[in-house]
C-alpha cells in the first residue's frame, strides 16, 4: 500500500479506525487480510467484510455518532454497551448462545480440515455435513486428533481441555488448539489470553 494512500485512509475519522488499530498493533495485519487476499470471495461478501472493518454498517452507534441522529447508541439487545460492530460480533452478553454456536461451527470446520490434511478417513465429503467425533486416527496411525478432550497432566489445572489436540504418535508430541470468536481489534489480545490460559499444559 502506498504511504500517501495509507495516510489518507488513516486520517479519516471513521474509516481510518481500522488502519490506526493496525498501526497500534491491536490487529494482526497478515491474518485479518488473509480472506481478502485469496480472491475466492464473492464481490458482495468482500464489500460487506470491508464495510464491517470500516465500522460502516448501520449500527446504533454509527447512527448516533456518524449520522448525528437522536438514536440512543446503546445495544438494542443488552442495553448496556455501545452497539458497535465489535460488540455485536464478540461482546454482547445476550448473544452468548450465538457466539457459542459460531465457536462450535469453527471447531467443526477446523476439525474437518485437519482430518483431511492428516489422512483421516471421513464419512462426509463436505465440511457443512461433517459431525466431528471426539477421537479420530489417521489411516496409517501416525496422528490422533482429539476434540474437546482433557489433557492428563501431573498437576491440577482448571484449563486442561483445549478445543482440538493433534497428537503425533511417532514423535510423542501434541499441538493444542483453542478457538476464540473475536472482533479484529481483539485478535492479538485473545491470542495472548489463550496462551496464558493453557500455560500449564506446555512443556
Amino acid at each position: 500500500m502506498g504511504e500517501v494512500s495509507k495516510e489518507k485512509w488513516k486520517n479519516k475519522v471513521t474509516h481510518g479506525q481500522y488502519i490506526r488499530n493496525i498501526d497500534r498493533q491491536l490487529i494482526s495485519e497478515e491474518d485479518t487480510f488473509l480472506c481478502l487476499s485469496k480472491g475466492d470471495l464473492k464481490a458482495k461478501n468482500e464489500s460487506e467484510i470491508v464495510a464491517a472493518q470500516d465500522q460502516e454498517l448501520q449500527t446504533k452507534y454509527y447512527a448516533t455518532k456518524i449520522l448525528s441522529t437522536t438514536t440512543d447508541s446503546k445495544c438494542r439487545l443488552c442495553q448496556q454497551f455501545d452497539e458497535t460492530i465489535d460488540h455485536i460480533i464478540s461482546a454482547c452478553p445476550i448473544l452468548t448462545k450465538e457466539q457459542c454456536t459460531k465457536h462450535d461451527r469453527v471447531c467443526a470446520q477446523l476439525h474437518f480440515n485437519i482430518c483431511k490434511e492428516t489422512g483421516v478417513q471421513l464419512d462426509q465429503k463436505h465440511c457443512y455435513e461433517h459431525v466431528p467425533k471426539s477421537e479420530e486416527t489417521s489411516q496409517v496411525g501416525k496422528v490422533t486428533i482429539l476434540l474437546n478432550q482433557q489433557v492428563q497432566i501431573d498437576r491440577t489445572s482448571p484449563n486442561n481441555k483445549p478445543d482440538v489436540i493433534i497428537h503425533d504418535n511417532e514423535k510423542g508430541t501434541s499441538m493444542l488448539i483453542d478457538v476464540a470468536i473475536s472482533g479484529d481489534r481483539n485478535v492479538i489480545k485473545k491470542e495472548a489470553e489463550k496462551i496464558l490460559k493453557h500455560k500449564d499444559l506446555t512443556i
